[in-house]
């Protein structure tokens, strides 16, 4: 809902504001459907029983599923040359997280199978929001995603005991949910359909698998971590796979 607010006071205040033909509101109807009771919720639910490191080595296959639903929808080409750098990617991924001790989490399968039921349904996002980015702005397609997913979000008030009461929730935890809300709603999604709209959605999905770089990094600034050799083999795998696939013309 926060994000949902400023993706519209955001709209409101834009310098050239789309319209959305009424052709067009199934489609976005069927993104936010994916994007945030789907994707958002299942990830949020998943996690509550699994791992981050479990999460992240799923979300790492998003790539390979976006490839596969690209190929068939969209048509893409290049395909053996992208998998081949996909596959190297997710051992990458596979690589730094093992040496973290994934192999040690091996109670946490309900809640990997949910997180598996959000990684597709942000894999089919990214590929049918693409669509969408021929015709719209990312702004435009992103605002209406998430306001439309966050609508369809709502029922859940209707659950006895659903929905925690605003006054218990602590002012660091309204901190984590406007982060959650502004940096990857407001900020990062629309970069995202940005990318989308100039770029094949593979090549746009393998960028995600980045993250355990990032993540490293930041933990080498904030908590002074040591650079592992898993780290440094995982790393360099995907940096290499990465190049690789962006590169390929």
């Amino acid at each position: 809902m926060i994000a949902s607010v400023a993706l519209l006071a955001i709209r409101r205040f834009w310098g050239a504001r789309q319209a959305v033909a009424r052709r067009d509101w199934p489609a976005f109807l069927l993104l936010g459907l994916l994007v945030v009771p789907l994707n958002q919720g299942c990830f949020l639910f998943g996690i509550s029983s699994s791992t981050a490191s479990h999460a992240s080595l799923l979300y790492a296959m998003t790539p390979l599923v976006v490839l596969l639903f690209a190929g068939r929808l969209l048509r893409e080409e290049r395909l053996v040359a992208k998998t081949v750098g996909i596959l190297v990617a997710f051992l990458g991924v596979g690589v730094i997280l093992f040496e973290r001790g994934l192999r040690n989490e091996l109670t946490v399968l309900r809640g990997d199978l949910i997180i598996l039921v959000a990684v597709f349904a942000w894999s089919l996002y990214t590929v049918l929001s693409k669509r969408l980015l021929t015709r719209y702005d990312p702004m435009t397609v992103t605002t209406w995603s998430i306001v439309s997913g966050t609508a369809l979000s709502l029922p859940a008030f209707l659950i006895p005991g659903a929905i925690q009461p605003v006054a218990t929730i602590r002012p660091e935890v309204w901190g984590a949910l406007l982060y959650l809300s502004i940096a990857t709603n407001v900020i990062a999604y629309p970069l995202w359909s940005y990318a989308l709209k100039n770029m094949d959605a593979s090549k746009v999905a393998i960028t995600a698998n980045t993250q355990p770089i990032l993540t490293g990094l930041l933990s080498w600034i904030v908590f002074r971590e040591e650079f592992t050799p898993g780290f440094i083999a995982g790393g360099l795998l995907i940096l290499a796979a990465v190049t690789w696939v962006e590169t390929r013309r």
